[in-house]
Parts: C-alpha cells; structure tokens; sequence
C-alpha cells in the first residue's frame, strides 16, 4: 500500500475497496460503473454492503482467464485517472503473474 504526500488519507480505503468489488465481482469497476447504468437495481447492492465502490480505479488481476486478485488506485482527480495508474502498476508487473 503506498500514498502520495499530497493525497487525502482516505485514499487508503477507497483504493482497497476499490480492489475488494473487483475481486468480489471479478471485474475492473469501471465495468460495474458502466453495468450499474444498464441494470435496475445493480447500484443498490453499493449503498447496501460494506466495502464496495462503484468508481473507476478497481481492477482485476488475472493470470491467463482466472481472477487472482485485483489492485486498487485512488486519489488521481477521476476514476478513469485512477485506473490508468493501476494499470500502470500491473503492466509492471505482469511478467511475474503464473
């Protein structure tokens, strides 16, 4: 877990919840933003349980079609910033994912 100087310190929570619903729902949060759009009552289950943000900056780890994991970004000002940066981290280091 890391944290820029100048970032609020609840970034620390959304980036991990943010990672928690990607893993939970085995799928990048910018996805479920999108699905929540499209599907009546999907938003509901983000005001209802604990820990799951519906806000870009979530994104699975998957190692050939398996979710293993997922990383979480928060604090770029949007969350399409904020998925970039984690895509980032992964792109790094991918080569390491067997």
């Amino acid at each position: 877990m890391l944290r820029g100087d100048r970032a609020g310190s609840h970034t620390l929570d959304s980036a991990n919840d943010k990672a928690y619903t990607a893993a939970s729902f085995k799928a990048d949060t910018a996805a479920l933003l999108e699905r929540a759009k499209t599907v009546p009552g999907f938003s509901a289950l983000f005001t209802q349980l604990p820990h799951l943000m519906l806000f870009g900056g979530g994104v699975v780890i998957k190692v050939g079609d398996e979710v293993i994991g997922a990383v979480g970004a928060s604090g770029a000002p949007g969350g399409n910033l904020d998925e970039a940066c984690a895509r980032a981290g992964l792109d790094k280091i991918r080569d390491q994912l067997k």
